[in-house]
């Protein structure tokens, strides 16, 4: 196998068209399991960690762009963590100290796994991935990035060059509940949610995004029909209940990670409550309401 450390975007762009069966490497939390394991063999190792530029969270009041390589453990130290509570839960949830020290933002996304804790949050930040294939740049929406199991819409010579987004409104609040079965292990159950009350009377939600992990071949943005049993009304308990039983009807689940599927089922729901709640709880709305009687 063939290594290579490029010091630059088009070198590496270069190199990738050059070999068959290359594959990009930066913090190697998705690359190296699956090579000790013997399930991908490439002729070449393309390192990316000597890019430079890849490596920067910039953040206004507007917008958001994280690089490539920024790691999971430098993004929650950053000062964009602290103010998206959503982007913070769900990095948070990812393994443990040292996959978050080594494991990047750009690595993660283009692996595609579909149990990742981060991509759904991303997808409810309505967030874009940046990349380069050596003639430009393109921006690809998370919620259509991800097209089945570990494969994304990046030709083969296609490089993650970053995140990008626009902030929430300060008057939003988002949330990411998951459960897994043990401690820095994959979830098997992961649900994001951010909720925005209207800016006049403070309690009529007027924007709605859900997504989920580890409940389809993909990370997987809720349809539109679901999420909007939350807008034009303040949120009550009995809307949230239904909302659940809908994302639940939504999964893909397969028999193929220990749990049962009914008991899956009962996770996806018990964590779109809690994501639903949080959320509401953290943004300017009123708690969430009991049913009217």
């Amino acid at each position: 196998m063939q290594y290579y450390q490029p010091g630059s975007l088009a070198d590496a762009v270069d190199r990738l068209k050059e070999v068959d069966e290359a594959k990009i490497v930066a913090g190697g939390q998705s690359m190296m399991p699956l090579l000790r394991q013997g399930l991908i063999s490439p002729d070449a190792l393309v390192d990316i960690t000597a890019v430079p530029d890849l490596d920067e969270v910039t953040a206004s009041d507007d917008t958001v762009e994280i690089g490539a390589l920024v790691t999971y453990s430098e993004l929650l130290d950053a000062e964009l963590c602290a103010d998206l509570d959503l982007l913070r839960d769900a990095v948070e949830a990812i393994g443990d100290v040292p996959v978050r020290n080594a494991g990047t933002i750009g690595g993660g996304v283009s692996h595609a796994d579909p149990a990742q804790d981060l991509p759904p949050a991303l997808q409810c930040l309505d967030a874009a991935a940046v990349s380069f294939d050596g003639d430009g740049t393109r921006r690809h929406d998370l919620s259509e990035f991800f097209l089945d199991y570990y494969l994304t819409e990046l030709a083969p010579h296609e490089i993650v060059t970053g995140i990008e987004f626009e902030r929430p409104p300060a008057r939003a609040g988002g949330a990411y509940a998951s459960d897994t079965e043990a401690p820095g292990g994959w979830s098997t159950a992961g649900i994001a949610a951010l909720v925005v009350p209207d800016a006049e009377d403070g309690e009529t939600c007027v924007d709605a995004r859900l997504a989920y992990c580890a409940g389809a071949p993909v990370p997987k943005r809720v349809p539109d029909e679901i999420e909007s049993l939350l807008v034009g009304d303040r949120i009550d308990r009995e809307t949230v209940d239904e909302v659940a039983m809908a994302i639940v009807d939504d999964l893909e689940l397969i028999d193929d990670v220990g749990d049962d599927v009914e008991y899956r089922k009962h996770l996806f729901r018990v964590m779109t409550k809690r994501a639903i709640t949080t959320a509401l709880r953290r943004s300017d709305a009123p708690p969430l309401a009991e049913a009217p009687r």
